[in-house]
């Protein structure tokens, strides 16, 4: 994929309101690959607070090989967007694939993606909202909206288009800032290590009985004093713990 600079927003000022950051720290943030997932968390966060009847979202990424997600809301969201990137189908593949809008309501989603039935069913998913978003003309994600009460998710076109909008800067400031690297193997790198990270952040909470903050401050002091990374320190407590 050619890369390009930076999208440069017409209102920096937005950035900060959807993120509580600046845009030059904004930039600095998307541009690591840990910074990136937290980014796109934070716009999907962003994404249903935006829209009333969404109550859940997830953001797809697709570079090459496999599409996959990269940030959601809610522990029940990647039971729909990783099923999906399994099944390479659905509301949000097919909108990334026709670069359209997919707007779906129940019954279009168990007729026409019969595979979902069961994510949708288990997450109780009423209509979906599809929307992607590309990185110098090219498809690289889709921004999935969820509703668990509503047959037709009608967002206010924007606030999307900003939200959209900023996933486009995101991404392509991390594209831009590693031109020569395999982005999907990056990220998907990060996300384990993330997940390791929450993991033993989980381990310590139940065991301590002590709350998540608390629970990843005791994680930083065991980095801390055995002078290894987080991600070491985590992978100790996982080993010791299972």
């Amino acid at each position: 994929m050619d890369t390009q600079p930076l999208p440069v927003l017409d209102d920096p000022p937005a950035v900060g309101g959807v993120l509580g950051i600046g845009l030059e720290q904004f930039g600095a943030r998307v541009q690591h690959p840990a910074g990136l997932p937290q980014v796109l968390h934070d716009l999907s966060r962003e994404a249903v607070a935006a829209v009333p009847a969404v109550q859940g979202a997830g953001v797809i990424i697709h570079f090459r090989g496999a599409p996959f997600t990269v940030a959601h809301t809610g522990s029940w969201v990647p039971a729909l967007t990783d099923r999906e990137c399994e099944n390479r189908d659905g509301p949000a593949l097919r909108a990334l694939r026709t670069q359209h809008v997919v707007a779906a309501g129940r019954g279009d989603l168990l007729a026409g993606w019969p595979a979902l039935a069961e994510a949708v069913d288990g997450a109780g998913v009423s209509a979906v909202h599809a929307a992607p978003f590309r990185v110098n003309l090219h498809p690289v994600g889709v921004l999935a909206l969820y509703s668990t009460g509503v047959d037709v998710i009608d967002p206010p076109a924007e606030r999307l288009g900003l939200i959209t909008g900023l996933l486009t800067a995101a991404v392509g400031g991390y594209c831009a800032a590693h031109p020569h690297e395999d982005h999907a193997m990056r990220l998907q790198k990060e996300l384990h290590h993330r997940h390791l990270v929450a993991r033993a952040t989980g381990i310590l909470m139940g065991r301590h009985r002590v709350t998540q903050d608390e629970a990843r401050r005791m994680l930083d002091d065991h980095a801390t004093s055995g002078k290894v990374t987080v991600l070491t320190a985590a992978r100790a407590i996982i080993r010791h713990h299972t």
